[in-house]
């Protein structure tokens, strides 16, 4: 009788995004697995004023069936951890009884920004390693408190918290996700005081600190529904740009990141004491000895596929797109559909194209938004400390998806991109190799390298132009704004 071997162990991944949730399996070695990848798309809810919500239900209900999905695929394989990543910041309010109430805000979503003024002075971003803006918690939970007074909150979490709570039976957050939030004190990981008051919160009302290798383990009924799952590990969820990080390979000051998703960042890690955080830029936690110095836009994909719905383009686009040469249309576009993150932390900010003429095509405008997205990108990255050779290390849908964005970015940096085509995503997968190395096991974290796009030297002096033309045009349209405002 021939013996029956069981397939080796795997590690399960399950990435909240904010156009939905994907899980996938890895071996040991920190590869995806074909046919253990599966996806459930749910998208943030955008409105008018400045509203950009996390349906929470749906994406319980989505990240419920992933697992399931996932677990009936599995055969015999033993599940060594399951590991989350997650957009970050999201806010939940509980109730007494653990329930949600009110509305689940996104990072994306400005309508605090009111209470950011009123924040300045009382926070500090050289302890919590975050400005006063509308995308953390200080000035969401003060919003939230004003604009549903009618609502007994007894406590506040992020999504993936609320999910493992409802899984575990255990609220625990992760120092990286909780540096997401504007709380947390990033020399002694601990929640910090003054943002707490600022918030006119208790440590009492946040979720237990934890690093991501804290176990959390299923309880009875999800061990029923899930019982492959009952011996492993649920680790508490890192947030995405952390995890994109690790997931590429971006780990040294000569190998910062650079990811164009639905949104977009530029991210380098420093490991020791905190870092001094540059102008406009922040400082987040990859775990409890890992610093990410960088900035975020609030565009990336979801602008790119806001111009192919709103301008109808084809499916040429990219290669119409390549045709065009660097700022040769004559438009300057900020690209600034829902305010401005890194450097300005302008929530009151809108997106604006100028000098259009009858001869402008659909085509020219999405070059224009594209470019000054990478515009954006390039003015974070010119204000970290990388080193003379620094090799962007590049990855996310949208940015694979497009040659033409390809080169635009390389060329606005004046720096090579690396590009990373990671089958489950890099978040995903530094989800993984974390947990791998929970484990025990030693998992190579060098670039999974691709394709290698050089910078002309000619593209990046019109971007840098470009950029100064950007800058000038955002002053003239804060003057405006504040001369509209004095006028009523």
């Amino acid at each position: 009788m021939r013996a029956v071997h069981a397939p080796p162990p795997v590690v399960l991944a399950l990435d909240l995004g904010s156009s939905g949730v994907k899980g996938a399996a890895f071996d040991t070695w920190g590869r995806s697995l074909a046919g253990l990848e599966v996806q459930e798309s749910v998208a943030l809810r955008y409105a008018s004023g400045g509203v950009a919500e996390v349906p929470l239900n749906d994406v319980m209900t989505a990240a419920e069936r992933v697992l399931d999905r996932l677990h009936s695929r599995l055969g015999n394989r033993a599940v060594l951890a399951v590991a989350l990543t997650s957009i970050a910041s999201t806010l939940v309010a509980l109730n007494k009884r653990g329930e949600a109430v009110g509305p689940v805000l996104s990072y994306a979503d400005t309508r605090s920004a009111g209470e950011v003024e009123a924040l300045r002075g009382l926070t500090s971003p050289d302890e919590t390693g975050c400005p006063a803006f509308s995308a953390y918690w200080p000035a969401q939970v003060r919003w939230w408190r004003l604009t549903h007074p009618e609502l007994s909150v007894a406590r506040f979490c992020s999504v993936p918290d609320f999910l493992l709570e409802r899984w575990t039976g255990e609220c625990v957050t992760s120092y990286s996700l909780a540096s997401w939030t504007g709380l947390l004190d990033r020399r002694t990981l601990g929640w910090n005081a003054r943002a707490l008051a600022a918030a006119g919160l208790h440590a009492s009302q946040l979720p237990v600190l934890g690093d991501h290798d804290t176990p959390l383990f299923l309880q009875r009924r999800w061990a029923d529904r899930w019982p492959k799952l009952a011996l492993a590990p649920f680790h508490p969820a890192v947030a995405d740009g952390a995890t994109a990080n690790v997931g590429s390979g971006a780990l040294t000051l000569s190998r910062p990141a650079v990811t164009v998703g639905s949104t977009s960042a530029v991210r380098f890690a420093v490991r020791g004491d905190p870092p001094p955080i540059p102008p406009g830029l922040w400082s987040y936690r990859i775990d409890r000895e890992t610093h990410l110095l960088g900035g975020a836009l609030t565009e990336g994909g979801n602008l790119y596929s806001w111009l192919q719905t709103t301008l109808r383009l084809g499916r040429e686009l990219d290669q119409e797109l390549l045709t065009l040469s660097p700022d040769a249309h004559g438009l300057t576009f900020l690209p600034a559909l829902g305010g401005t993150r890194s450097p300005d932390y302008d929530p009151h900010a809108r997106g604006t194209i100028h000098g259009l003429g009858y001869a402008t095509t659909p085509v020219e405008i999405a070059r224009a938004a594209m470019e000054g997205v990478a515009c954006r990108l390039a003015n974070v990255a010119w204000r970290l400390p990388v080193s003379g050779d620094a090799l962007f290390v590049a990855s996310g849908q949208a940015l694979l998806a497009s040659r033409a964005w390809q080169q635009i970015l390389a060329d606005a940096l004046g720096r090579p991109l690396l590009l990373e085509d990671i089958r489950a995503g890099a978040s995903a997968r530094g989800a993984a190799l974390m947990a791998l190395q929970n484990q025990g096991h030693q998992v190579s974290t060098e670039p999974v390298a691709q394709r290698l796009v050089k910078p002309d030297p000619a593209h990046h002096d019109a971007y840098r132009a470009l950029h100064v033309r950007m800058d000038c045009l955002t002053d003239q349209l804060r003057e405006l704004r504040t001369l509209r405002e004095r006028v009523g």
